[in-house]
Formats: structure tokens, sequence, C-alpha cells
């Protein structure tokens, strides 16, 4: 078995050979909330709706005062569980529905499909009619306040102005970022001591503290469980590999390519490949074209069904005809 055929075993046990081969999604963004290279969907045998409605039925518990340090070094200050969330992070809107936590959210980033896809439709019926008074960098703080949030979830990049408006309307704002280390100098381009163990507390943190807010803290435990043993499974199949036998893939998304620092690296480096980006000294996120690529020459192109245009360019344009990805793929 050559180097690319054992990444693609790997890669097999997460999602489809045909999805791979033909450059379409791994759901980079989804699986990098969670920090695992397994599938998430795997972890729950329930229905979706089933979940909210159970959510909906449960009584109010009796409401704590907790304090603590978001992600960005803020502290904040909040009783939990929240009964209604303002969630202007898509991941964080994702880790919340596989939370069970649907009924607690009354407002969501107006960037959602974009950012997750379709399928969030299925987990979170009705996510269509829900407000949505804000995205990653810019927000409406007045229909904020209309939706009377305990809480609002913001990403890093959310406008420090509305922030401080928000808070001082008495609503805590918790920013999730999905890191350990603390607030970045740059949202979209950290730079890491080291990025695995950034990347694995920040996802720790950030699936036990949403659990925490909204009343899941159970439900949380288990999913960073079964996200750990998913690593287990990966991690065994892939053992130990030269660096001069790993494959080399490029990761491109909206006209994106990600780079050192980023979390697809880390879990290149789990399956047994490695960020072609990065290899070229690639600092977070860059632009691409075909001639950047093809400096790079990936062994794997990996986009994202989210942007179905990416996946059409490079299988279809010419510039793209000679890298190794294109030929062998």
């Amino acid at each position: 078995m050559n180097k690319r055929d054992s990444f693609e075993s790997v890669l097999g046990r997460c999602c489809s050979r045909r999805s791979f081969l033909k450059l379409s999604a791994l759901g980079v963004g989804s699986m990098a909330a969670f920090g695992i290279t397994g599938c998430a969907q795997g972890f729950s045998s329930s229905n979706s709706s089933d979940v909210a409605d159970a959510s909906a039925s449960e009584p109010s518990a009796s409401k704590t005062e907790i304090t603590f340090k978001d992600q960005n070094d803020n502290d904040v200050t909040v009783s939990v569980p929240c009964e209604r969330m303002v969630v202007l992070q898509h991941h964080s809107l994702d880790m919340l529905c596989q939370l069970g936590a649907q009924s607690s959210i009354v407002g969501i980033v107006d960037s959602w499909k974009k950012n997750l896809g379709d399928y969030m439709t299925d987990v979170f019926p009705g996510i269509e009619n829900l407000p949505m008074p804000g995205g990653l960098q810019e927000w409406n703080v007045e229909q904020i306040a209309a939706l009377n949030p305990d809480v609002v979830i913001a990403a890093a990049q959310a406008p420090k102005d509305a922030i401080e408006q928000v808070k001082n309307l008495g609503i805590p704002v918790v920013v999730v970022t999905l890191r350990g280390e603390g607030k970045q100098a740059e949202a979209q381009n950290p730079r890491l001591a080291n990025a695995d163990a950034a990347y694995t507390e920040g996802c720790e943190w950030a699936i036990k503290r949403l659990g925490t807010l909204s009343g899941k803290e159970d439900t949380a435990e288990e999913i960073w469980d079964f996200c750990l043993d998913s690593r287990s499974v990966v991690d065994n199949a892939v053992g130990d590999i030269e660096d001069d036998e790993r494959v080399k893939v490029a990761v491109l998304a909206n006209g994106i390519a990600y780079g050192n620092d980023k979390y697809v690296g880390c879990q290149l480096l789990r399956s047994g490949a490695v960020n072609a980006a990065a290899l070229a000294g690639v600092q977070g996120n860059t632009d691409y074209n075909a001639e950047l690529v093809a400096t790079w020459n990936p062994d794997a192109i990996i986009t994202q069904d989210r942007y179905p245009d990416d996946y059409e360019t490079i299988t279809t344009d010419s510039q793209y005809a000679e890298l190794n990805a294109v030929k062998d793929g």
C-alpha cells in the first residue's frame, strides 16, 4: 500500500472514498468544531427533533451564577442554564445542536447556511425562521437586545464596539474561538506554540462551556469522550509515518487556502498527511490561485461542499489539470 492509498484508507473511515477521491468535502468546519477526525454524526442515535422536543419539555432548573474567562481572555459572569441564547458564531451553533439545546436558541448568525451547510435544517427544524441579528463581524445591537437573551455567543472577529454596547445593556457575551493559548493578534491567522494542543484544549473548553451554558453538561462530557475515542481509532490506524511518506494535501475553500496553525493542519497530520500550504510557509489563511497551488503541487486537494465553485473550478479548469491531485484523482 502506497502513502496515498494509506491516507485514503484512514479518511475512508470518516467519509466515503468517492467524496475524497473527487475532492469533495470532509466537513472541515464541523469537524474542527469538535476537534476530531471521526464523524460527529455517529455520536447520537436520537432524532434531532426528538432531542429538541425533549429539551423543551424539561422543567426550568434553578439558576446558578458562574464567572469564567472566555477564549479571548474576557471575564464573563452569567447565570446558568441560559434559556435564551443568541448564537453569532457558527461552530457554537453546530455544537449546541449536537448538545440538543436547540430550544434555547432564539437568534443565530446570519451566515449559518453558508458556513455550516443545508444539513442544519435537518438537525434544527425551523432554523430558517429564527431572527438573524448579526454575523461574525457585524452586529445589530438593537435587534440583539430585542431578543432579550441571557447570553450572546460571539466569534473572535466580532465587532468590539458592539460587544461593549451589548455588555452595557447587562447582557453577557462569550467569545468562542475553539483554540487555547488565549487571544490572538489576528483572529483568523493565529500563531500558536503548539497547534494540536491548543485546538484540543480549545475544542474541549468550547463543548463543555456550551454544555454548562445550556444546561447540557452530561451530554457535553459524552461528546468529548466520543471525540477522544474517535481520535484513538484514527491514531491507531495511522501509526507512525515518516515525514517524507506523508501525502501532501492542500485544503482550499471559498478562494482561501489554509496554512500553518490552522486546525485542518492538525487533522491532516493525524490522518497521515501534511498540509502543503504550511510546508510552503503559508501562515494562517491566504488567497489562492492555480499558479500558487501549482508551486505546492499537492498529492490531494480537499474542498468543502458548502463551496461547490471551488470543486468545479479545480476539477474542470485547465490551469489545474497538471496537478498531481487532479491527474491522480
